[in-house]
């Protein structure tokens, strides 16, 4: 099984990935991060942090570490300006490839935990806001992957049924958990990709037992998920082993190697591509 792990390990990609500097306490810097992806063989990950643009710092390690792709990424929190157009199309002219709607601005993110009002890329109508359009319609032309963020599912199902008319191709909704079982079929159906990430199951958050990741994973459809780490805590260890971690749980759990490669390796290098 050890060999198994290791060879799919090799070659993989993390699609969400955190690292100082960043206002949440991280466990490892970017470049330790970086280093250690490095050395345990992937091809690469998308480096997120929910308060700034991180594509300046993601090519200056691509550049220190020749062979290991790093992307640069964007969240449209309240640091960046919120449902911001300029900082999406700005972030694009730096080769940006992931834009994440608000996460830790979310009035949905912000609404568990009553924490005040958030950011919605809804009106009062319930329909997508001009910015939000906007968004979309720049992502659409710089061949952005665009992310739901901390976005409400009724906000999700709007979001990717407009993207999907614009042209989009490259979607993920990244907490499927909060979804209803149809809406995780409807937005499939429109070619979204699920992520599964394995801080899900850690102790920190346990949300899903690994048990229950695999049938969510099975249920949506493994041509039209990742998985990923989320990684970066300092409860955590690090991205690149967090990874070795979500394989082995995955391969205990009855998962085939060819599965778990279309998951970690084959569908996020499609939505990089």
């Amino acid at each position: 099984m050890k060999d198994e792990i290791e060879s799919l390990l090799k070659r993989s990609i993390d699609l969400h990935v955190h690292a100082a500097p960043d206002i949440p306490e991280r466990r490892m810097d970017a470049l330790e991060t970086t280093r250690a992806a490095y050395e345990a063989g992937m091809a690469g990950f998308v480096l997120k942090s929910p308060n700034y643009l991180t594509s300046p710092l993601t090519y200056t390690l691509s550049q220190m570490y020749p062979g290991l792709e790093i992307y640069g990424s964007i969240s449209l929190n309240s640091s960046v300006g919120g449902i911001n157009p300029e900082a999406v199309a700005t972030a694009a002219q730096l080769g940006t490839k992931v834009v994440w709607m608000p996460t830790i601005s979310a009035e949905f993110y912000l609404s568990k935990t009553n924490s005040g009002k958030g950011l919605s890329i809804l009106d009062k109508s319930e329909k997508l806001t001009d910015d939000t359009i906007q968004v979309i319609d720049i992502a659409q032309a710089n061949d952005m992957v665009l992310a739901s963020g901390c976005i409400s599912p009724l906000e999700t199902m709007k979001l990717f049924e407009a993207a999907k008319d614009s042209g989009i191709k490259k979607m993920i909704v990244t907490h499927p958990e909060e979804l209803l079982e149809d809406q995780v079929k409807d937005l499939t159906t429109l070619g979204v990709y699920m992520e599964y990430s394995f801080l899900s199951c850690m102790p920190s958050t346990a949300k899903i037992s690994p048990v229950n990741l695999l049938a969510q994973i099975l249920k949506a459809g493994i041509e039209r998920c990742i998985v990923t780490t989320a990684f970066g805590q300092p409860a955590n260890p690090p991205p690149s082993e967090g990874m070795r971690m979500a394989i082995a749980t995955l391969l205990d759990a009855g998962m085939s190697p060819k599965n778990i490669s279309l998951l970690v390796k084959d569908n996020p290098s499609g939505l990089l591509s």
